[in-house]
């Protein structure tokens, strides 16, 4: 349909036809509205919807289970990306880390302080082991539980401590402030 008839076909519309209007032709008429900068068709389609009151589950409750979802998702993620690194470092071991500007336990660091301050996250802020919350979102595939423990036996390797300021700042500018943006916590 071109643009002509599509203004025709809008302003053709009486007061009548915009609430019989379907969801599918609402919204596709809407957004040619914004096409042809029609904002008075626009207001009198929107204004024209239908009202539906809906009943759902306590909003605080939504929220928190959407956002320990997407936490999740993020750490694993995160983990994917440091098991891919990890992968590419046993493959070349031969090469001299120094000799190429990598500095492992910079990185080993790095990592233990992102799995520390998931664990603080989840035992201390929702209230579950970090094994469980992954568990919870991933099913019991052992695939990301495996890929954790690889994780740390990597790290173990090394015998590195941990790095606390660094997982300070995983905990408080990732997980905890994600957390309190989407639950609104203060």
């Amino acid at each position: 349909m071109s643009v002509k008839a599509s203004l025709n076909t809008l302003k053709k519309m009486n007061e009548k036809m915009y609430p019989k209007l379907s969801a599918d032709e609402r919204s596709a008429m809407v957004i040619k509205t914004f096409v042809n900068n029609d904002e008075v068709q626009r207001e009198k389609l929107v204004k024209s919807c239908p009202m539906v009151n809906y009943s759902e589950s306590d909003h605080a409750y939504t929220v928190r289970i959407e956002a320990s979802r997407d936490i999740v998702t993020v750490f694993i993620i995160q983990l994917l990306e440091y098991d891919k690194f990890i992968s590419i470092m046993k493959i070349l071991k031969g090469l001299d880390y120094k000799e190429q500007g990598f500095n492992v336990i910079k990185f080993v660091n790095e990592v233990q302080a992102f799995l520390l301050a998931f664990e603080t996250f989840c035992e201390e802020h929702v209230g579950i082991a970090s094994r469980d919350m992954i568990q919870a979102w991933y099913g019991y595939d052992e695939r990301y539980i495996k890929m954790m423990e690889k994780i740390n036996n990597f790290i173990d390797i090394y015998e590195s401590n941990p790095d606390e300021e660094l997982k300070g700042i995983w905990l408080k500018k990732v997980f905890l402030n994600t957390w309190k943006n989407r639950v609104k916590v203060r």
